[in-house]
């Protein structure tokens, strides 16, 4: 089928990734590679997946973590880096693209007190300077920034910005102007608050987000997508130019993101969740063509393209 909103109109291609359905609940991230094939972690194993940008399985690699929550690529000496954040066993790994590990950081290397929780969701790496930011979403709630060497180098001060943030779930770096900007993901708080590469408050943005997660660009557009269910494309100035698959109906379904069973268990929706709509978009990346890659946060795993026309 296709969709349209504002300047875009999309093929919407459902069970896009060539990958069994798994019995697992799917809560991994995606990105895409330099080549323009596709990252993606596996629901129920510790191993990412390499795709084609048709859906097809180029090969699997095991990892050193227990999760795949956030995947990020960046290019390191001409090669390609994979930074995976792990809420399972909360730490953020560097790996090649056959899952060595080559580098580490853990609660130690934050400055966090003892009893201070530690939980990060999002990674991001400035391809600039190469420093490498960190979303603490489910911890702490904080944003830090590290060198190409991982030394911790500085902390958003966030009370200068739009206020304290709430499950800071995804970070990105945006390339769209001559400076990056680090763009944080204030979920909870249904808002994205913007820092320069110094840690200073750039702006926010609030206007029509609800529970904003994941980022991705291509050209002079930025993705966000929302877990309570729909895709934005913003243009330069930030501003909402589309809005794709809202299905924010099925947020007030019981049991969401799942279902319930007869028992009250939860169960998975896939067969209740129609063509065009999303459920809870929680992985999401953009090629170079403005196509959008989408993972979503449910029992069973939900892979869609929405192939640009």
């Amino acid at each position: 089928m296709t969709i349209s909103s504002g300047p875009f109109t999309y093929d919407w291609q459902a069970d896009w990734a060539d990958i069994p359905v798994s019995p697992a609940h799917a809560h991994h991230g995606l990105a895409v590679l330099p080549d323009g094939n596709i990252l993606t972690g596996h629901a129920a194993e510790p191993k990412c997946i390499l795709l084609t940008p048709e859906g097809k399985i180029i090969r699997e690699f095991a990892v050193p973590t227990r999760g795949t929550h956030g995947l990020t690529c960046s290019m390191e000496d001409g090669r390609v880096v994979v930074w995976i954040t792990d809420v399972e066993d909360p730490q953020v790994v560097k790996t090649n693209l056959d899952g060595q590990l080559l580098a580490r950081l853990t609660k130690a290397d934050f400055p966090l007190g003892d009893d201070t929780p530690f939980c990060p969701t999002a990674t991001a790496v400035d391809p600039v300077t190469g420093e490498v930011w960190v979303t603490d979403g489910y911890g702490s709630h904080t944003v830090h920034c590290f060198t190409t060497d991982l030394v911790h180098k500085l902390q958003l001060d966030d009370e200068k910005g739009l206020g304290a943030f709430e499950n800071p779930h995804g970070v990105f770096v945006d390339r769209r102007r001559d400076q990056s900007r680090i763009y944080v993901a204030d979920r909870v708080n249904n808002r994205v608050q913007v820092f320069n590469p110094d840690g200073s408050f750039s702006h926010g943005i609030e206007e029509g987000l609800h529970t904003p997660s994941v980022f991705d660009t291509f050209g002079e557009y930025l993705v966000i997508g929302e877990l309570e269910a729909r895709i934005h494309i913003l243009d330069r100035e930030d501003r909402i130019v589309a809005t794709l698959g809202d299905g924010r109906q099925h947020v007030e379904k019981p049991g969401w993101p799942n279902r319930l069973d007869a028992d009250g268990n939860p169960d998975s929706p896939l067969d209740d969740i129609p063509e065009g709509e999303l459920n809870s978009p929680h992985g999401v990346c953009a090629d170079e063509h403005g196509n959008i890659y989408i993972s979503e946060w449910l029992i069973g795993d939900r892979y869609t393209k929405l192939a640009r026309v």
